[in-house]
């Protein structure tokens, strides 16, 4: 008689139970590109921040156009604030999200935890923007009172006016016109006595970069600066535009068609020329 040998069968192996929020899982490449957008944007907002700083104040006392100029600052800051918040609150959720993936016994609780935090970051941003939309609201419907704030700031920090000048130029010699050299280029030009503008049709102005990052001045015109360049740049259309800064020319544009209330002047040789300008528009009376 022979002993059978008798086989047991090893019973399947127990899957591991599945985390109820295992779903939530797959959203993490999505989580990822938008934490790294986030990163970018906390970035750029702190290099505009620095460079708009950099135009825009000196140490405690902002030097453009008061409430305008404040609010290019802190625009920049108040994003890279909120990009920076955001981007905490969801490296947060994000980690909660990679414990669900490793199916850790406190992961439903840090779950729990970075949602809620993600929320109030969001609600908080929410407010920050509701916040700088009604300050820029503000600051863009009341230009005048924009201009009284700056009256104040500049009135403390006096310095040398300069005088700014606008001209009618003309390319050839004529009866009554003095010959100019253009500072950039040496080119010659013809001006008349009078200027069509002088410092007391600005009503303020403002320090910025163009393209090239180079300073140029933004110069708001008051009602009468503003219908004069709108006749002058209708009557002299394609002839030079002279600019004149303390007396010397810094840029003829050619006339290219009607001008408005604002003219963006460019040609100056520092920051420091563009912003002293800037600042003695702006502190006109």
């Amino acid at each position: 008689m022979t002993d059978q040998e008798q086989t047991t069968e090893t019973p399947p192996a127990t899957p591991e139970p599945v985390h109820i929020l295992a779903p939530l899982v797959r959203s993490l490449p999505a989580a990822y590109l938008v934490f790294m957008l986030l990163v970018g944007g906390f970035a750029l907002s702190t290099m505009m921040f620095l460079v708009q700083f950099r135009m825009e104040v000196e140490p405690f006392i902002l030097l453009t156009d008061s409430r305008s100029g404040r609010l290019a600052v802190y625009s920049h800051l108040a994003r890279a604030c909120a990009c920076l918040l955001l981007a905490f609150a969801l490296q947060r959720y994000i980690a909660s999200l990679r414990r669900i993936r490793r199916n850790a016994p406190d992961a439903l609780d840090r779950f729990l935890k970075a949602s809620r935090f993600l929320w109030r970051a969001l609600f908080l941003c929410a407010l920050l923007v509701i916040g700088m939309g009604i300050w820029a609201f503000d600051v863009r419907r009341d230009p005048a009172a924009d201009f009284a704030v700056g009256q104040e700031i500049y009135a403390s920090n006096p310095e040398p006016k300069v005088q700014v000048e606008f001209y009618l130029a003309e390319t050839s010699p004529g009866k009554g016109l003095e010959e100019r050299i253009l500072r950039e280029t040496g080119e010659r030009i013809w001006l008349p006595v009078k200027p069509i503008l002088s410092n007391e049709n600005f009503l303020q102005a403002q320090v910025g970069l163009d393209p090239d990052q180079t300073p140029v001045v933004t110069m708001k015109l008051n009602e009468e600066g503003t219908a004069i360049i709108r006749q002058a740049s209708q009557e002299h259309r394609d002839k030079p535009l002279a600019i004149l800064v303390d007396g010397e020319v810094i840029m003829a544009p050619n006339i290219a068609g009607p001008m408005g209330s604002e003219i963006m002047i460019s040609g100056f040789d520092t920051m420091e020329e563009a912003q002293r300008i800037a600042r003695s528009i702006s502190g006109n009376e």
